[in-house]
């Protein structure tokens, strides 16, 4: 494996980049706000998930609970759950309408749901059809009240977290998204191809750095004024694009993504001294991080992202968490 940077716990960071290893030492400033009874909540793309992962099995209490939620598994199909808590959001428009819909206390309404062919679904858990919640990853059901129940299931979870939780990290994953064309909402993931039957339903939308600046705010004001103690921190996804829909190359369109949402988490840190950026995608920039498909984290990378992130912000270095996820 190539050189992997690491992280160094400084009060006053490295200015001079020769001091840098080429790089590959990145600085961070130690903030004391993590204890064994922290409870975090973490939201956003497929890193969230990872975050989520290890965190539990330190030992923290972990928010949204997803695996703790009851689904029948004849007539309901919540992505990989309970065996795997893979519910991400995978943008920031999406990330936006989750924590209004969730500090305002609102459920998606079946009127906001498709109904699908969707034969890989379908035919696997024999049903006619496939009904979706398309604002979260692969959310199905075999009917409209099936899938309502899932939902709001789903919905609780993440009221409950946000407001249980100390410590949120958001995680902003990628600037390509898809409205809905029939209520204006940002779907989760858009069409595989061309092909998919989802394609007349949806409109591509390649965000600005201006956009994604706006929801964040706003996301951050609202869990501000809704939580005014809750820690907030923010981190961009390592992970590349599975596919652009720009006419672009696809490793320049994902680096002009992850360069936005940078950059947007950049001046929110500058203008908000309370919200914390730690630089996963910074560490991930600097060796192969990445697993045999070139693009999900080796789990011994999100290892050491999270410890150091960890290591770097505990107000009592070395305690045990007390809590132990049932998960």
């Amino acid at each position: 494996m190539p050189e992997l940077a690491k992280f160094v716990s400084r009060v006053v960071p490295n200015s001079i980049w020769r001091d840098s290893s080429r790089g590959h030492q990145i600085t961070v400033a130690p903030e004391p706000f993590i204890t064994p009874d922290t409870k975090f909540f973490a939201m956003g793309s497929c890193f969230a998930l990872e975050i989520r992962i290890k965190l539990r099995s330190l030992g923290y209490d972990v928010y949204p609970k997803y695996l703790d939620l009851p689904f029948d598994s004849r007539t309901q199909s919540p992505g990989r759950l309970p065996e795997r808590d893979n519910i991400n959001h995978y943008d920031t428009f999406v990330m936006r309408q989750e924590i209004e819909r969730a500090i305002e206390g609102r459920r998606w309404s079946v009127s906001d749901f498709w109904t699908l062919m969707r034969p890989r679904i379908a035919n696997r858990k024999g049903w006619e059809r496939a009904c979706q919640d398309p604002y979260r990853r692969q959310i199905f059901a075999a009917d409209m009240e099936r899938l309502a129940d899932a939902s709001d299931k789903i919905g609780r979870c993440i009221d409950e977290g946000l407001a249980a939780a100390d410590v949120i990290i958001l995680t902003l994953g990628l600037t390509e998204c898809w409205r809905n064309h029939a209520n204006g909402l940002f779907v989760c993931t858009g069409p595989i191809d061309k092909y998919d039957e989802i394609m007349p339903l949806v409109e591509f939308h390649p965000s600005t750095f201006a956009e994604n600046y706006a929801n964040l705010n706003a996301m951050l004001d609202r869990i501000r004024a809704a939580f005014p103690l809750k820690r907030i921190v923010l981190t961009v996804s390592p992970v590349p694009l599975a596919r652009t829909w720009t006419g672009e190359d696809v490793v320049v369109a994902n680096l002009n993504s992850k360069s936005t949402l940078r950059a947007v988490a950049g001046q929110v840190c500058r203008e908000r001294p309370n919200v914390v950026y730690w630089p996963s995608f910074e560490y991930g920039m600097k060796g192969d991080v990445f697993k045999e498909d070139g693009r999900h984290v080796q789990i011994d990378v999100v290892d050491r992202i999270v410890t150091a992130f960890l290591e770097t912000h505990r107000a009592d270095l070395g305690a045990v968490p007390r809590h132990r996820s049932s998960a």
